[in-house]
């Protein structure tokens, strides 16, 4: 590992990859992060323009139109990456190989065998590597896992998520992300895996089975799934529902994002982007939110129902404040190898999970996961 170590009086050198996709917004959460001092910005197809990658950014210090070249780098302390699912991996395995750690944009891989390949490598050289889901940092999310630990809902039982997003007629149905050779997966991987992470960061265990039913309802016709209803069952033997699909009149913005928790003493719920509803900054991850929970547990019974409303600070970046956090414990947690924030092993089950799921849908069957 080639990680130098990091002092107040050295800000941090950070690689900036990208072959397709959200490049840009990423780059300006580096630009907002005082612990960042230089951006040196790769352009890793001829898909990108390496110019529009840089941006307006006052950090950027270098412009490089080869991986290869960017690696040959001895001052990097780290990469991000936001490369389209079929050119993620083979990327990460060069990142990987020169002792970088590395934060990409879901979903990283068509195929979880490809993104397992990656985290076998990070493990074998003690690097962080891990995924840009900052949903994870959301008020909602820190208070219910707070909650969690202190055993507020009793036994967990069950956990529902929901991922809905607007009408295909909203979208460009030409760009990559739908032709299965490049994303690998639809509605489940592109957008859906915010959810679905959610479900097992809140559960903090595998999922061994996946019976489920995936198709395509839209009168526009694509080559990937937009809709996927799914049944979980998680090692323990709790379960679990996921739903995800292009199903909102209203445009390309409209959102149904929540999470239900239930347990034996209590259960939670987590709306965390509802259609039409208000924002307090300029982006769908600062709408205001109620989180709501009930627990008749020891410590927490005399409250009954709680509900807290958060209003999002705003911040000018993609992904807002949560991605901001996200990106920080990151850089910390890369300076001992210690995991990510979203760990690549967590991108790898998800595929796993949405594999199971087509392949359970095909077959109207039941599909194990191996442990």
């Amino acid at each position: 590992m080639r990680w130098r170590t990091m002092s107040r009086d050295r800000k941090l050198i950070v690689g900036a990859i990208s072959s397709h996709g959200h490049e840009l917004g990423h780059v300006s959460v580096l630009e907002q992060l005082e612990e960042v001092g230089s951006i040196y910005v790769c352009a890793a197809t001829d898909l990108v323009d390496v110019e529009d990658l840089a941006g307006e950014s006052t950090r950027v210090a270098g412009k490089y139109t080869s991986v290869d070249a960017l690696l040959e780098r001895t001052d990097l302390d780290a990469v991000i990456m936001c490369a389209r699912p079929d050119h993620a991996p083979p990327i990460m395995e060069k990142v990987v190989s020169a002792g970088l750690p590395v934060l990409y944009d879901k979903p990283a891989s068509t195929r979880s065998d490809d993104l397992r390949r990656v985290a076998e490598l990070a493990r074998q050289k003690g690097l962080t590597a891990g995924a840009m889901l900052q949903w994870r940092y959301h008020p909602m999310t820190l208070s219910l896992k707070r909650a969690l630990a202190e055993g507020a809902l009793g036994n967990v039982m069950t956990i529902e998520g929901k991922m809905l997003n607007g009408l295909l007629q909203y979208r460009d149905t030409s760009t990559y992300s739908f032709d299965p050779e490049k994303a690998g997966h639809g509605i489940l991987s592109w957008l859906g895996c915010h959810c679905l992470d959610l479900v097992l960061y809140l559960m903090e265990e595998r999922v061994v089975e996946v019976m489920a039913m995936v198709g395509n309802l839209n009168p526009e016709k694509v080559a990937v799934e937009d809709t996927g209803f799914l049944i979980l069952k998680f090692e323990s033997g709790r379960m679990g529902t996921f739903q995800a699909g292009y199903h909102l009149l209203g445009g390309r913005a409209t959102y149904d994002f929540y999470i239900g928790m239930r347990g034996t003493e209590g259960f939670a719920i987590l709306p965390y982007l509802e259609p039409q509803q208000e924002t307090s900054g300029g982006s769908e991850v600062e709408q205001t939110a109620t989180y709501s929970l009930s627990s008749e547990a020891r410590g927490w019974n005399t409250g009954g129902v709680r509900k807290e409303r958060f209003a999002i600070p705003h911040s000018p970046v993609y992904g807002g404040v949560m991605a901001e956090e996200l990106f920080r414990d990151f850089f910390d947690a890369a300076q001992s190898g210690a995991p990510a924030p979203a760990p690549i092993e967590d991108s790898v089950h998800m595929l796993e999970i949405i594999e199971a799921a087509k392949e359970s849908s095909e077959s109207g069957r039941a599909v194990g996961i191996a442990m």
